[in-house]
């Protein structure tokens, strides 16, 4: 189950966030999540939760936003690759819908902390 290593990162990640702003909490998270990591935000959510327990990013709101598959053929289309967001096993399919060519990736294997919400701190 590699979601687990990629909540212990997210959620270390978050730790340090705070402690650079001087926060000894999170409020709020936000996660980029692409469609072609093909990974299920309820179990990375689930991960980073049990993490969590008992750091300063326990009990935070969090929020994933889906960046889409997009690609380029060497024809010249670009587009989204809707085709990568319905495929949950297997290989997906990155053909060109113009020429049908191979198709390279441009965007949606992302997997990263976009945000930490941390509460105002004041300078003493």
């Amino acid at each position: 189950m590699h979601e687990l290593a990629i909540a212990d990162r997210i959620v270390e990640r978050a730790v340090e966030a705070a402690h650079e702003h001087g926060a000894d909490r999170v409020d709020g998270l936000t996660v980029e999540l692409g469609a072609a990591t093909h990974l299920a935000a309820d179990q990375l959510r689930f991960c980073i939760e049990t993490i969590a327990e008992d750091t300063p990013v326990e009990g935070a709101a969090l929020s994933f936003e889906r960046v889409p598959a997009r690609g380029r053929c060497d024809c010249g289309w670009r587009g989204e690759l809707s085709t990568l967001a319905d495929t949950v096993v297997g290989a997906p399919d990155r053909r060109c819908p113009d020429c049908g060519g191979g198709v390279e990736l441009t965007a949606g294997r992302e997997c990263r902390l976009a945000t930490v919400r941390t509460p105002e701190v004041s300078a003493a």
